[in-house]
């Protein structure tokens, strides 16, 4: 009753929901089947305003391979509203419970609290049986709300062995290490478990999601590695390894190095279809590199391992990154340069702590060409990628060269500015309450290469971003090297932009839905860094025709501000019948240190201040 009767959360009142308390446990089962664990969990959850509705809908991701599948069971959910003095309760119905695929390992079950709205209590629990040990799941002890109370308990057992990473806190609000009081029995063996429990308080809601690799990598949690295995007979086999290990692990694998060598098998025939034989290295790079993405199709999937054999994937011409990019890495070694597969974290799935060797933060896999003295890094999956640019989710700090002879790391990094140049020309109607802004856009790098993606072959899919903040579209979308990714992506629209009129002044937007309206970065302080990916420059011209009767008001400054994190500059100049409006602003850094936080911020007010600002235009008799 005391959690329905809550309005607000004391330590946070900014709260949408509050977690009450999550709670996990592991325990392991052995028998004929052999040994599988069984991973129960149940959270409750307070409703704090309409915000926090979203968390009543839940995901519960599960494992899939050629081997087996994780089982998920015991689905229950609840909800409690408080009508008068008594509890409603309101049931999951099951039949509401849906599968969803997120990739070629991993699907999830989806589902929606019934009947929840501000001020709801909510309570799911479910159990999760699986046959892969390696998969023992992390525990997140923090959220994007606020947790009164998290704790996961783990029932060890003396075959297996864990090693575990804790990152956003040095010590448990809550650890237990006691042995299980029932003997098991297993093969030949008789054991006691070994029960585990770390438990956390009131930790804060982790808001600022903002220019970030991934919340994983910042959130207080834990992650666990399967270390060491003891048989029943005595004898053991270390998992837990070291990055030249897994490196000559990885190479003998079918899905891996033995695919590359069978792609090798195929590759004169193929690379003599490319007539190479003139060519410079560079070029010969780029006649492959240009050959897959125009012939082999990703499918989406991001793994470091192909799922399909190299017959299949010739076959169909499709398959997930690794089956791409290792197939290029393959073809460039045929043809005489020197490459090597890379495996990455992408930014959605975290930072790889280089210090642990834990096979699972690796997820993707890139090639490292090295031509004439130059390192480039190459992703086959983007077709609209310019030669020598990863997409932005392989962009997180380091690779690992997968190279037998020694251990390497690359930084993962993208050194060019990208770049949008917007051009703007306004004119007002006749009876001065509109006005017209014709708009002509320029993008390189990134930009280009998101406006590309958009694009898709069709105009209309470019409205989006041309009608930013309301602004209204005139007429259609003309567009220019749409397939040419080594040039600028270019584009023409017209919109109506607004226009105030204040007695005998007018007030106009220079440049509609072109800037940023609100500052991303909105809490006071940050601990961790602004990664904004790579450096980014945005410039803008605009041409303003003066209505006639009427003149510029000199009130608008100019701005300059040049610095090692930011370069901003904005200029107006007039003649009697028009306006020239110049300015841009760039970002130097592709990561801006948390004690940089705060003039970035500023950084940022200055530009929405100065992009933003109407320009007045005051009738020229007053």
């Amino acid at each position: 009753m005391n959690e329905l009767q809550m309005t607000t959360y004391n330590r946070d009142n900014l709260a949408e929901a509050v977690v009450l308390y999550d709670i996990g446990k592991t325990l392991f089962t052995t028998g004929d089947f052999g040994v599988h664990f069984i991973f129960d969990r149940i959270v409750r959850i307070k409703i704090l305003s309409k915000a926090g509705l979203k968390y009543a809908e839940i995901e519960i991701p599960y494992y899939i391979d050629k081997d087996g599948i994780e089982k998920i069971s015991d689905i229950q959910g609840i909800t409690y509203n408080l009508e008068g003095n008594t509890a409603k309760i309101s049931r999951l119905d099951l039949k509401q419970v849906y599968d969803e695929k997120i990739n070629e390992n991993w699907s999830q079950k989806k589902f929606a609290l019934p009947d929840v709205k501000d001020g709801s209590v909510i309570e799911y629990r479910y159990s999760i049986e699986s046959p892969f040990l390696f998969n023992l799941r992390d525990w997140k002890f923090q959220s994007t709300i606020p947790v009164i109370y998290s704790e996961y308990t783990a029932r060890m057992i003396p075959f297996y062995e864990y090693t575990y990473i804790l990152q956003g806190a040095s010590k448990f609000d809550v650890y237990k290490n006691v042995p299980g009081n029932f003997k098991n029995h297993y093969a030949t063996v008789d054991y006691y478990d070994n029960i585990y429990t770390f438990g956390m308080k009131n930790l804060p809601a982790f808001r600022d999601e903002e220019f970030i690799t991934s919340i994983n990598d910042y959130i207080t949690k834990m992650d666990f590695q399967l270390s060491l295995i003891r048989y029943p007979g005595g004898s053991t086999r270390e998992i837990m390894t070291t990055w030249p290990l897994l490196i000559q692990s990885l190479l003998k694998l079918n899905e891996f190095g033995l695919y590359m060598k069978s792609i090798a098998k195929s590759s004169d025939e193929l690379l003599g279809t490319l007539a190479l034989e003139s060519k410079s290295n560079e070029d010969k790079t780029k006649a492959i590199l240009n050959y897959i993405k125009s012939n082999y199709n990703w499918d989406g999937y991001s793994s470091k391992y192909a799922n399909k054999s190299t017959k299949e994937f010739l076959k169909t011409r499709t398959g997930n990154s690794a089956n791409i990019n290792l197939f290029l890495a393959s073809m460039l070694s045929a043809a005489g340069i020197e490459a090597y597969p890379v495996l990455l974290s992408t930014r959605d799935h975290g930072k790889i702590p280089v210090d642990y060797p834990f096979e699972q933060f690796l997820n993707y896999v890139i090639v490292l060409a090295k031509i004439d003295n130059k390192e480039i890094l190459l992703d086959a999956t983007e077709p609209l990628s310019p030669f020598g640019m990863l997409p932005a989710r392989c962009i997180n700090e380091k690779g690992l060269i997968v190279n037998k002879e020694k251990t390497e790391w690359i930084q993962l990094v993208d050194k060019g500015v990208s770049e949008e140049a917007d051009s703007v020309f306004i004119t007002f109607n006749e009876t001065l309450d509109s006005a017209f802004a014709d708009i002509h856009v320029q993008s390189l790098g990134h930009k280009a290469l998101e406006l590309r993606r958009s694009y898709h072959n069709d105009a209309d899919n470019l409205k989006e971003y041309c009608m930013k903040d309301g602004i209204e579209l005139q007429g259609g979308i003309a567009v220019k090297n749409e397939q040419s990714i080594e040039n600028p992506f270019l584009f023409d629209y017209k919109v109506k932009t607004g226009v105030e009129i204040l007695g005998d002044k007018l007030l106009v937007t220079v440049f509609p839905g072109l800037t940023p309206s609100q500052n991303p970065l909105k809490v006071g302080f940050r601990s961790y860094p602004v990664d904004m990916v790579y450096p980014n420059s945005n410039s803008f011209k605009a041409i303003i025709d003066i209505p006639k009767g009427y003149r510029f008001n000199e009130g608008k400054k100019n701005v300059s501000v040049d610095n090692a994190l930011v370069n901003i500059q904005y200029q107006v100049e007039s003649t009697a019948a028009q306006l020239n409006i110049t300015g841009s602003y760039t970002f130097k850094k592709p990561v801006y240190l948390p004690h940089e936080y705060y003039d970035l911020k500023s950084y940022f007010t200055t530009i929405i201040e100065t992009f933003n600002n109407k320009l007045m235009l005051v009738k020229a008799s007053t």
